[in-house]
């Protein structure tokens, strides 16, 4: 069979090569760091069933409210929260279902330091898929596994971006009553190649081999940790970089550096929502709900997320709030980034320059270009 999508809107989920029978389909990295399922001609049968299972092609249709259940929450468990990126919603939501004896797939870091989703099935597993991790995950056969386990009539709850999400959903083809789907406002995919770039620089001059890094890390608070990342070195020291030092979320979250081509037309923004439950910062909250600690932003979407939710928000400090709340400090809810028109060859240049060299230079905005930009914004005001 031929590829059915372009590079420009594959988003890696690896769906089809969860779903195609003859293990013919394989994800391999490009230049610039991003994974394209690559298919085996002499061992493809074309049955279609990659193409069918592909959630770009065709979106799944499963009913979700465009009325969503809106609340702001964090844990009640003040180590929780603070371990956590946002309030710590996701960890009680999580904790339920374990304590149900169900499982939990979600992303954590593997080798290399690299992002994986992996499934867990006691508390102890909880804190490897806690917290956000800024690059694409390699879905491997997580798919694969979530059917066998609700085929055994098991609870599992899957945690990833929207249209992970989705591609799981195309996967399964239906819904499972023991299936609870959580998502999160994505602002997109970022390279693993450019993640692992700017590693490998830090150890080098660190002369200290990674081994856990944190990013939003809460030292200095909740409104100030998306440009604050610690990252723990082997011998059980560890740094803080924040503001400009912290140069990975500086290429991210300014010039949109390095993220997957695919994320600035993302198909799965806005409402309905994909997952049954949506989770994010709730970043412009009022003051009384915000105590820099973390706040999570609960979207409820489904009948099956209110009974968990409403299984947990004992375990919850929250409150209830309205649709039009979330918008301010959520731009991407609605919205994809726009990426960079430099991505590639910024990516690419990564094979010979270092990391921090490359963000400077990529990332430098002329004066002129600076000014337009703060007369965009004051016209806006």
């Amino acid at each position: 069979m031929e590829m059915w999508i372009s590079k420009e809107k594959c988003m890696g989920c690896n769906g089809c090569g969860n779903v195609c029978p003859k293990s013919a389909i394989e994800m391999k990295t490009d230049r610039t760091g991003f994974s394209y399922p690559i298919i085996n001609q002499d061992k493809c049968i074309n049955c279609g069933k990659c193409k069918k299972a592909c959630p770009v092609f065709e979106p799944p249709s499963w009913n979700r409210s465009v009325h969503p259940e809106v609340y702001a929450g964090w844990s009640k468990d003040s180590e929780i929260r603070y371990a956590s990126t946002s309030g710590g919603a996701f960890s009680e939501i999580a904790k339920k279902v374990l304590e149900k004896g169900g499982y939990v797939a979600g992303a954590a870091y593997g080798k290399n330091n690299m992002v994986e989703h992996i499934m867990i099935h006691d508390m102890e597993g909880l804190e490897k898929i806690r917290q956000s991790k800024y690059i694409q995950s390699d879905t491997k056969d997580i798919y694969r596994q979530i059917k066998e386990l609700l085929g055994k009539n098991e609870y599992v709850a899957f945690c990833g971006a929207p249209c992970q999400v989705a591609a799981l959903q195309k996967f399964l083809e239906h819904d499972y009553e023991k299936l609870l789907t959580i998502e999160f406002i994505c602002r997109g995919m970022n390279s693993p190649k450019a993640y692992r770039a700017w590693l490998d620089e830090i150890e080098k001059r660190e002369a200290q081999e990674v081994d856990r890094v944190w990013f939003k890390y809460k030292e200095n608070g909740w409104k100030s940790s998306p440009r604050c990342t610690r990252v723990d070195f082997k011998n059980g020291s560890y740094k803080v970089y924040t503001g400009k030092d912290n140069l990975f979320m500086e290429g991210y979250l300014g010039p949109n550096l390095y993220i997957r081509p695919s994320c600035g037309k993302c198909d799965f923004k806005g409402l309905p929502r994909c997952g049954d439950i949506t989770l994010a910062d709730f970043w412009g909250i009022e003051e009384k709900y915000d105590d820099d600690k973390g706040t999570s932003m609960i979207l409820v979407n489904s009948e099956k997320g209110k009974e968990w939710m409403n299984g947990t928000l004992e375990r919850l400090q929250y409150s209830r709030h309205e649709l039009s709340e979330i918008y301010a400090g959520n731009q991407c809810f609605e919205n994809p980034v726009q990426i960079n028109r430099r991505s590639e060859e910024f990516l690419i240049s990564l094979d010979q320059y270092p990391f921090s060299r490359q963000v400077k230079k990529y990332s430098h905005i002329s004066f002129w270009k600076r000014a337009v930009r703060k007369c965009k914004h004051i016209l806006k005001k």
